[in-house]
C-alpha cells in the first residue's frame, strides 16, 4: 500500500508550540484544545498514544506490515463512530454498493478483521467524508492534522472575532443547540468560520 504525502505543512512539535504560544497570547486554555481523549475520539488513535505524543514522545517509523495494521484499525473505527441519516450504523452491503467492494471485503474490514486486500481503502474513506489519509497517517500525523484547524483559527489576530463576522459576512448569532460554549471553545469556533467564509470570499 502506498501512503500519500501531504497534509499540515508543520511537524506535531512545532504546532504543538505553536498552540501554546497562541492559547498564551489569547489567554485561552491549552489544555483544552491538547485534550487527549477528545483527540482520540475524532482521530482513532489510542488515548494513551495521544497523550503521549501532546507529551513530546516519539514513535519510530511503522513497518509496511504496522501501516497496513493501522489502516484496519482505523477502518473499524471509522465505521463504529459514523452514522447513517436515520442515526443508525450503516448497512455493509450499502457501503459495499457505493464504493464498488464486495459485502464480504467490507464485513470484514468494519469488523477489524483482515481482509485479503486493502485496495478499496480510499473510496472506504471518501464514503464517510474522508481522505485517505485518516486510514494511513501515523499517530502524531493524525495528532497533528486534528490540531491543525485550531492553529488556523487562532492565526486570526483580531481581538472581537464575532465583531468581524457580523461586519463583514453579516452573520449576527451561531446556533449551540443550547450547549453553553468555554470562551476557549468559542475562540476556536468563531475562528474556524471566519476561516470557512474568508476561504469562500476568495474564490
Amino acid at each position: 500500500m502506498t501512503v500519500p504525502v501531504g497534509g499540515p505543512p508543520l511537524a506535531l512539535t512545532t504546532t504543538l508550540a505553536r498552540l501554546r504560544a497562541l492559547a498564551a497570547e489569547r489567554r485561552l486554555d491549552v489544555d483544552e484544545i491538547l485534550d487527549a481523549v477528545s483527540l482520540s475520539e475524532r482521530t482513532g488513535v489510542p488515548v494513551e498514544v495521544t497523550a503521549a505524543l501532546l507529551r513530546g514522545e516519539e514513535f519510530a517509523d511503522p513497518t509496511p506490515e504496522e501501516t497496513e495494521e493501522t489502516v484496519r484499525r482505523r477502518a473499524a473505527f471509522l465505521y463504529a463512530v459514523s452514522r447513517d441519516p436515520q442515526g443508525q450504523p450503516y448497512a455493509v452491503t450499502e457501503i459495499a454498493a457505493a464504493i464498488g467492494a464486495d459485502a464480504r471485503w467490507v464485513g470484514e474490514l468494519v469488523s477489524g478483521g483482515r481482509p485479503p486486500h486493502l485496495r478499496h481503502c480510499a473510496e472506504f474513506a471518501a464514503f464517510f467524508g474522508r481522505d485517505l489519509t485518516f486510514l494511513t497517517d501515523t499517530p502524531a500525523q493524525a495528532v497533528n492534522r486534528a490540531l491543525w484547524p485550531a492553529v488556523e483559527s487562532l492565526n486570526y489576530r483580531s481581538g472581537d472575532l464575532m465583531a468581524d463576522l457580523t461586519n463583514q459576512y453579516g452573520l449576527v448569532s451561531i446556533s449551540t443547540r443550547g450547549r453553553a460554549l468555554s470562551h476557549t471553545q468559542e475562540t476556536l469556533l468563531l475562528g474556524m468560520i471566519t476561516g470557512i467564509l474568508s476561504s469562500e470570499v476568495a474564490r
